[in-house]
């Protein structure tokens, strides 16, 4: 109901004394008033009988004008939305498809790779579990050789020995010495037997020990059962040598000087005999012109020998390397 409009006005009461009869006039009466029926007007409806007409059809038919564009709107916005979706869907199998295919090839491709992986993987294990088997029987045959030098040590030279023994004291006239000048009489001065016979060539007159006289009194040593021999704390291995420089005597290529003591360890009381029992001995007491004029042999309780310096083999190299 609009504002301006004005109050509806109330229908007349149906009364039937206030109808109004018909005046028989000869002429006809032009009422100034317009007529106002006394029927009852017929309601439009429950809801629009408080509203005036304009307003009710304008109601009415913009409800009929609304319903088929809404409905129309609807439609299109579903066709559109299908349209849409089956498009999308064509698109996404055919990207699928690619998609697919792309990732067969690459599985193909990484099944390849793996398995050459694997393949190295077990080689890499098998060569691992050769190179540690190597590494143990390398650790046994090191322990081997540990025990082997450690048992050889003293027998080789490498490693200092001390055990009793024989110490041999042999003293020449450029040395001078406690001994007596003459060869043929012994530290206790009990005379010497003479024996006759040619001296050595150079020995006579010379007054000092020569470097033979000291290689026959150590194998004298070595065949009486010597374990290790020392001449002036050199040790002897194998591989020494007893040489003559000039008017030196080299152990080893060391120069040792008179009076030169000759150690050796082993039997005691064997070592002294062999040595006393020798020619060697005998013969650089007994000889006519010896430069030797003291020579003493007596048992040590305790003998210390170092070790002999490590060879040094250029050429040499063990059997089976």
């Amino acid at each position: 109901m609009l504002l301006d409009d004005p109050p509806p006005q109330s229908p007349l009461p149906a009364d039937p004394s206030l109808r109004a009869e018909p005046v028989a006039s000869a002429e006809p009466v032009v009422s100034a008033e317009p007529v106002v029926s006394a029927e009852p007007v017929a309601s439009a409806g429950p809801a629009l009988s408080g509203c005036p007409a304009s307003a009710r059809l304008t109601a009415s038919g913009g409800r009929r004008w609304l319903r088929p564009v809404a409905l129309a709107l609807a439609l299109a916005l579903l066709g559109g939305v299908i349209a849409l979706g089956a498009s999308r869907a064509a698109v996404t199998a055919d990207d699928r498809d690619r998609l697919a295919a792309t990732l067969r090839v690459q599985v193909g491709e990484r099944s390849v790779a793996l398995a050459s992986t694997e393949d190295r993987v077990g080689q890499l294990r098998s060569r691992i579990a050769a190179t540690w088997e190597q590494r143990r029987r390398a650790d046994r045959d090191h322990v081997r050789a540990v025990a082997d030098v450690a048992a050889l040590g003293p027998v080789a030279g490498s490693a200092a020995v001390t055990g009793p023994g024989v110490r041999i004291i042999v003293t020449d006239r450029l040395a001078g010495g406690s001994g007596s000048a003459d060869p043929r009489v012994s530290t206790s001065g009990t005379p010497r037997p003479h024996q006759a016979g040619p001296a050595s060539p150079g020995a006579a007159g010379t007054g000092r020990i020569q470097d033979h006289d000291l290689a026959d009194l150590v194998n004298v040593l070595w065949i009486s059962g010597a374990e290790a021999v020392a001449v002036n704390g050199v040790r002897l291995t194998a591989l020494s040598a007893i040489r003559a420089a000039g008017d030196l005597v080299l152990i080893n290529f060391v120069p040792v000087l008179a009076p030169y003591a000759v150690e050796a360890v082993g039997d005691p009381q064997r070592l002294v005999r062999r040595v006393e029992q020798s020619a060697v001995v005998d013969r650089l007491r007994h000889r006519p012109g010896s430069p030797v004029t003291s020579l003493t042999a007596s048992v040590a309780a305790t003998l210390t020998l170092p070790a002999a310096p490590p060879p040094v083999l250029r050429h040499a190299r063990r059997s089976g390397s």
